[in-house]
């Protein structure tokens, strides 16, 4: 479960729960939302307009990497959705171009936009642009999953880890 979370003086109410893979957009709810993982016994129900439950900051961290690992990148200029069937997509059509046998030059592919044509080095920028944002959206949770295990931890609020995928958001 997800618990969607306003801020509020000092700390957070609970908006709404929707259940893991709820596609329900943030944009749905007007100003900063924060959404936390939750796996705790409390009814859902009992929890909305209440501070929600003591949070996990690693499970809070898998969450936001997530979230922004699928969140998308712009290369040259275009949206690039980095969902994991766009991922899987765009990794395979790089692999259609570069396979010996394929002898592609370029590939069909439907962007946000709509259709368009890439020849080989544009795929292949794409790919490799998703790739690594990918990777650092892994080596940011990896940090903090670091600074919280370290004595003392060097990471201890929801501030800090956000902070850790800043600069990865799109």
């Amino acid at each position: 479960m997800q618990l969607y979370c306003k801020p509020a003086g000092d700390g957070l109410t609970v908006l709404a729960v929707h259940a893991d893979g709820d596609t329900s957009p943030l944009a749905a709810y007007s100003g900063a939302t924060i959404v936390l993982p939750y796996a705790g016994t409390e009814r859902p129900a009992d929890l909305l307009g209440k501070a929600p439950p003591a949070i996990d900051l690693s499970a809070y961290a898998a969450a936001k990497r997530f979230a922004v690992e699928t969140g998308g990148v712009t290369v040259a200029g275009a949206a690039i959705a980095t969902d994991r069937d766009s991922q899987a997509m765009i990794g395979n059509a790089y692999a259609y171009v570069y396979c010996q046998a394929s002898g592609a030059a370029s590939v069909s592919y439907k962007s946000k936009a709509g259709f368009v044509t890439l020849t080989a080095d544009q795929i292949k920028a794409v790919a490799l642009a998703v790739s690594a944002h990918v990777q650092a959206c892994f080596q940011a949770e990896d940090a903090v999953d670091a600074a919280l295990a370290a004595t003392p931890p060097t990471i201890t609020t929801l501030a800090q880890v956000d902070a850790a995928f800043a600069s990865l958001a799109a």
